[in-house]
């Protein structure tokens, strides 16, 4: 289902032109300087506009249930004002005009939007309103002393005749009374007449005559006719027979057989019958002649609203091939009486519905319900001034079930998307193996379902964090709530003690140690604590988040002691604010506090807490579904109501850049032909613009091999991705050191150095590395 999000204040927001006119929803907010901007894709859906009455303009259903008229000459727009009628008032329209009455007395009030005057008629003793009424005429009803309906039509302003009885040939039963259809011409009526059977007729109103017909063969009451009031033709379908009867002579007869039997709506326009219907792919709106010959297919798609005839005996109906070319098309007959299509008001799309984020290095995935699954990637430039792809750099839509785009997925860091689903073990348990959905973010990207193994029965919750090749998430076993950290890599999940507290940052998970602000972060490839900190708080974090030497924490679930602690200069900088629970983001000296509609951006890189600016006009879905932050960055993202999508940057200086996990073996082979080639891998903290790969030779202190490579963001693979410089060929056996500097995007800090020893051994020839 669709959310909303398009507040009742906005949709007076018309865009307002000549001929075809249309309406726009709600306007994304005005974007911040320095802000980035990704406009939605629109929905496929067609957006709804569901039609009342047509005359020279169009009375139509906006957002929220607002109504609206819009000239179809010069695209003036009125609204349309509630009816006060109370718990029986009633509206009914014609052509252009709104008539609000209450119950069947009283007065009535008919507003003519088009000629913007209003007009209320009163009652006469006795009678009751019908809900039918036309440009100069109002049908009225009188019920007689033996319980027979006498119809009477009240004149309006501008008809001399104010009170006409309509000469009926027969009695007419009050009670089973109903109009069928009407135009400016008259009505279609049906009632029980003497002989307890159903009746339709022709009511003429400048005549005030009424015509009695009889009902299609085989049918004896009217409640699942379809019933068609054209300008020269009476339609009447039944399963997909329909009688046809000309309004001049009722004894006139054609018959029409349709193909399909799910019929919407029949409209006769001129002497072809125009009939609407569902279910049926790329023929939603035929037309057949009425004297016989081929249909035509005048719209491939319609609205599920049916048609609505209007005043002049033309159909109008919501339709078109697509959500981008909608919107309400109007009936008529051509100049050789064929009917044409043409657009009478353009129905804009609605935008797609956005209903989840993750940014990570740079790089966003935004996940979009239109109504089917998918995600949709873009990036951040490295480079200044700062610019995002407007269109996606890749997408990925989902089959039904199958969670194949890490749609709603959490952002590992290193250039995937996560997401978690499970599946029975086959044996004895159901929905309890819990399987690890990995997507590429990257045009092409694959997605490996990795099952993850474990000996308890669990079944996921959602996952809390991610970090290159380790997720932190919460899960359920035998109805207990637990927290576990897996490797998507190994396929298993670990045995890290997580608790409620936990954080995950690179291959390191935080969590309380003893109750006076302690936390210890376990080294996962290992599983030993390698380093403590103390939070200075004095108590035992009942949240706890972390971001490189950055700690943010609380005493309380209602937010006591709210505080960012930074480890490298060993600051505790108390926060100007008393959070809600789980309200608060941190990010790369900073934090982000969720107001609902507003975000909250304190800048904390100075040492002291400063109020950066306040985000406003954010849709209230919370952390990673409407908004969130790039953890290794600074910048945070949000969806507003309009499902724009806005990029927000951080001012202040940025941690320096670091290596958050590494997996460098000490040995291995040189060779691209070799299974046990040397391939070290870096996680990044932030993204880095350069780096250059070293290798000496241990014995002669001479550097035999150097790589270099672009851009990185998250993970870095040298011997993958970088391109040598010299050599090319395979590196004897032997003893060598390497030497990895990496320059930061963002020219902030010093750039990242690592070396180490290796032993290259089992080297057979061949080639280096790849071509680039």
């Amino acid at each position: 289902m669709k959310r909303s999000r398009v507040p009742g204040a906005a949709a007076l927001a018309l865009a307002v032109g000549f001929g075809v006119v249309g309406v726009v929803p709600a306007a994304a907010g005005p974007a911040a300087p320095g802000e980035l901007t990704i406009a939605p894709p629109p929905h496929e859906e067609p957006a709804s506009r569901p039609l009342l009455s047509a005359g020279t303009g169009l009375l139509t259903v906006g957002a929220g249930g607002a109504r609206f008229w819009q000239s179809r000459q010069d695209g003036r727009v009125a609204p349309v004002k509630n009816c006060s009628g109370g718990s029986d008032g009633w509206t009914a329209y014609h052509a252009d005009s709104v008539a609000c009455g209450a119950g069947t007395s009283g007065t009535l009030t008919i507003n003519d939007l088009a000629a913007g005057k209003t007009e209320t008629l009163t009652l006469p003793q006795g009678r009751a309103w019908t809900q039918t009424f036309s440009a100069t005429q109002v049908l009225t009803k009188e019920t007689d002393k033996d319980g027979w309906a006498v119809l009477h039509l009240l004149g309006r302003e501008s008809e001399p005749r104010k009170d006409v009885v309509v000469a009926a040939p027969e009695k007419i039963g009050s009670q089973r009374f109903q109009v069928r259809a009407s135009d400016a011409q008259g009505a279609l009526v049906s009632y029980w007449s003497t002989d307890t059977t159903e009746r339709v007729a022709l009511l003429d109103f400048a005549t005030a005559t009424l015509r009695p017909m009889p009902l299609p063969a085989g049918q004896t009451r009217t409640d699942h006719i379809n019933f068609g009031l054209g300008s020269k033709w009476i339609a009447m379908e039944r399963m997909g027979a329909v009688v046809l009867r000309a309004r001049a002579d009722l004894g006139v007869t054609r018959t029409v057989a349709l193909r399909s039997v799910d019929t919407v709506a029949v409209q006769p326009v001129g002497d072809w019958l125009v009939t609407q219907f569902s279910n049926t792919p790329d023929e939603a709106l035929v037309a057949l002649p009425v004297n016989g010959g081929a249909k035509r297919t005048l719209l491939t798609r319609t609205a599920d609203t049916p048609l609505v005839p209007g005043a002049d005996g033309a159909a109008h109906v919501a339709g078109g091939s697509d959500s981008t070319h909608w919107g309400i098309q109007s009936v008529t007959p051509g100049p050789d009486g064929v009917p044409v299509v043409k657009q009478s008001l353009r129905i804009t799309p609605n935008p797609a519905d956005r209903v989840g984020l993750a940014f990570a290095q740079g790089q966003l995935a935004i996940s979009q319900a239109d109504p089917e699954r998918g995600v949709r990637g873009h990036s951040v430039s490295l480079s200044s001034p700062a610019s995002v792809s407007r269109t996606p750099a890749w997408r990925c839509d989902e089959p039904e079930d199958e969670p194949a785009c890490g749609f709603g997925g959490v952002a590992t860091g290193d250039g995937r998307l996560i997401s978690l689903s499970s599946e029975d073990n086959g044996t004895a348990c159901y929905s309890c193996v819990v399987v690890a959905n990995v997507r590429d973010m990257r045009a092409g990207g694959v997605v490996r379902h990795v099952r993850l193994a474990s000996k308890a029965r669990i079944q996921p919750l959602q996952v809390v964090q991610a970090s290159g090749r380790y997720v932190l998430f919460g899960a359920t076993e035998n109805s207990s709530l637990r927290f576990l950290v897996a490797d998507i890599e190994a396929g298993k999940i670990l045995d890290a003690k997580a608790v409620a507290q936990s954080a995950l940052w690179g291959s390191t998970l935080w969590s309380p140690e003893g109750d006076k602000g302690v936390v210890a972060g376990t080294d996962l490839r290992s599983g030993k604590v390698t380093r403590r900190v103390d939070l200075r708080s004095g108590c035992k974090p009942f949240e706890l988040k972390v971001n490189g030497d950055w700690f943010y924490s609380t005493c309380s679930a209602y937010g006591d002691g709210p505080a960012v602690y930074h480890a490298l200069t060993k600051k505790r900088i108390r926060l100007p604010f008393t959070p809600e629970a789980f309200k608060v983001e941190l990010g790369d000296g900073y934090v982000v506090q969720d107001e609902g509609i507003t975000l909250e951006i304190t800048n904390l890189r100075s040492g002291a807490p400063v109020r950066e600016r306040n985000v406003e006009g954010v849709f209230p879905d919370g952390f990673g579904r409407s908004w969130t932050i790039d953890p290794f960055g600074s910048r945070l993202a949000y969806t507003d109501r309009a499902e724009t999508v806005h990029i927000v940057g951080i001012t202040g200086k940025t941690s320096a850049l670091t290596a958050i996990d590494r997996s460098i073996p000490t040995s291995g082979a040189w060779s691209a032909l070799s299974s046990k080639r040397w391939a070290p891998q870096v996680w990044l903290s932030k993204p880095a613009a350069s780096w250059t790969l070293a290798v000496t030779n241990k014995a002669t202190g001479k550097v035999v091999r150097t790589l270099t490579g672009g851009e990185v963001r998250g993970l870095l693979q040298p011997m993958k991705d970088g391109r040598e410089t010299s050599g090319g060929f395979a590196l004897p056996d032997g003893a060598y050191t390497w030497a990895l500097t990496v320059k930061p995007a963002d020219g902030q800090g010093a750039e990242l150095a690592l070396s180490g020893p290796l032993n290259l051994t089992g080297t057979t020839g061949g080639g280096g590395l790849p071509a680039p």
